[in-house]
């Protein structure tokens, strides 16, 4: 029996959930997507209601209330972006601090969220240590 280590087990689920963000946000363009993150690291396609998706999202509040609970954080593409950064609109929804806040387009995925500490948005690539338990 082949041993499997909990660090191998981290890193798979974080390679796929990067992986269904991706394939999300190319399957998409030039839509804006955007899609939940359960706490269990599992990410799950939501239906974006935007009267203009090719600028903006509006997760479906209908996709919030029924995995209420179960939310880590939220993903959003910028179609085409090869370095998306958090428009004004992103940077002011970081201010649900329940919920860490992702956007990306194809590969390049970063996270973004309020720190209250210090009182600043925290920007980063999207790494396997975010998703550290």
């Amino acid at each position: 029996l082949q041993t499997i280590h909990y660090r191998d087990l981290q890193m798979e689920r974080f390679n796929q959930l990067k992986n269904d963000m991706a394939k999300h946000s190319v399957s998409e363009y030039p839509r804006e997507c955007v899609g939940i993150v359960t706490k269990d690291f599992d990410y799950i396609p939501c239906e974006n209601i935007s009267p203009e998706p090719k600028l903006t999202f509006i997760l479906n509040p209908g996709d919030l209330v029924k995995h209420d609970g179960n939310i880590w954080g939220i993903f959003h593409s910028h179609p085409g972006e090869e370095n998306p950064i958090p428009s004004k609109e992103d940077k002011v929804s970081a201010a649900f601090k329940e919920y860490k806040f992702l956007v990306g387009f194809s590969e390049n995925i970063y996270i973004y969220w309020l720190d209250e500490n210090i009182d600043a948005l925290i920007f980063d690539e999207f790494k396997e240590s975010h998703i550290a338990n």
